[in-house]
């Protein structure tokens, strides 16, 4: 009988030397020590493998999302709409090298005074899978609320389509107070909601805002309620970071809380906003950019004397295929200086991603 008969299994009973029977032999072969051996080695690697399930059912359960809902009136008694979901912790390991990175830049930027504080908040909206480095610190969000002021005008012109040609008295800019000017050349007088909430946005024009959140209190009330954003504790406190302000960006690409029609209509007059030493400052300048920027400034009220300076710059950067958010919030001394912060983490979230999106990570 050829040998190949046997491995074969052809004619298994008459193979002189069947499967069973070679492990068989090869088993007495072995010597006490051999055995000893292989039993120990089963042993930690199923000790091991056990830990390891056990920890990852353990700690798993941290990461479920949660999901945070619209919860309806009984207008509506069979929908709770879905605004946005959300997780305390991460679980993303493909982020470590670039977390490395931030990191490393902003230890360098707070050591040479460039900035005091510096958080970011970075997420993949394709997958959801998030990083940040100091995500959760708080500052003073100024101007970026603006965003949740005109949705929160969308959301009321769903029930009433008026609301969005009302006019509304506009006492004249004032920009006292503020580094990064931008006129409009509006003068006082009544305006339609709609020329106001432009200014707002593209302009980041201050006493449009007041002049709208005054006008329709109770919408912008409900709709910064419904995103479960912080509440400030005082007029001029520090009470938002750059993961909580994300959901305010994260809806709108969503298309979760307005009209598919209405969330276009904001980001895409965020891609006109006339601020653009931040976040555009660090990438091609082909690349469009829904943002919205905000400063504010700490002064000792005491002697008048300034503490600090705030600038913060959040939006979603399109990316061809692979649209990402990054929020860069930031505290000094130099306005010029956070500027050039914002920038370069602009410019490496983007190198980020061409180089994720180019397989090279």
């Amino acid at each position: 009988m050829h040998q190949n008969d046997c491995l074969l299994g052809t004619d298994y009973i008459k193979c002189p030397h069947p499967p069973l029977a070679r492990l068989r032999a090869y088993f007495m072969s072995m010597t006490k020590g051999m055995y000893t051996a292989i039993i120990a080695s089963i042993y930690v690697v199923g000790a091991f493998t056990g830990w390891f399930l056990y920890k990852s059912t353990l700690d798993l359960s941290s990461f479920a999302p949660t999901e945070y809902r619209l919860n309806t009136t009984p207008q509506y008694p069979l929908i709770n709409p879905l605004i946005f979901t959300d997780s305390d912790q991460r679980l993303f390991t493909e982020y470590n090298p670039f977390d490395s990175q931030l990191s490393a830049y902003i230890a360098s930027a707070k050591r040479d005074g460039t900035a005091s504080s510096v958080s970011v908040y970075f997420r993949d909206l394709n997958s959801g899978h998030w990083t940040g480095v100091n995500e959760d610190e708080e500052y003073n969000p100024s101007s970026m609320i603006k965003v949740a002021v005109f949705i929160s005008y969308l959301k009321a012109s769903i029930q009433d389509k008026s609301i969005l040609s009302q006019s509304v008295y506009y006492p004249g800019e004032d920009w006292t107070g503020q580094n990064y000017v931008e006129h409009t050349g509006r003068a006082p007088g009544n305006y339609p909601v709609t020329d106001l909430l432009n200014d707002m946005i593209v302009y980041s024009d201050n006493n449009a805002m007041t002049a709208l959140v005054k006008n329709n209190l109770s919408q912008f009330i409900s709709t910064y309620n419904d995103f479960k954003l912080p509440q400030p504790t005082t007029d001029a406190s520090d009470y938002m970071t750059a993961r909580s302000y994300s959901v305010v960006f994260r809806s709108l690409f969503n298309a979760s809380y307005l009209l598919r029609s209405q969330s276009e209509q904001v980001l895409e007059l965020l891609t006109q906003t006339k601020f653009t030493q931040g976040l555009v400052a660090g990438l091609p300048a082909s690349t469009t950019v829904a943002h919205k920027f905000g400063e504010h400034t700490y002064v000792d009220d005491s002697n008048g004397s300034v503490l600090y300076h705030e600038l913060h710059d959040c939006g979603i950067v399109y990316y061809p295929n692979h649209p990402y958010f990054v929020c860069v919030m930031t505290k000094g001394q130099d306005f010029s200086k956070l500027q050039t912060v914002i920038s370069n983490i602009s410019k490496m979230a983007y190198q980020w991603i061409d180089a994720e999106a180019k397989g090279s990570n």
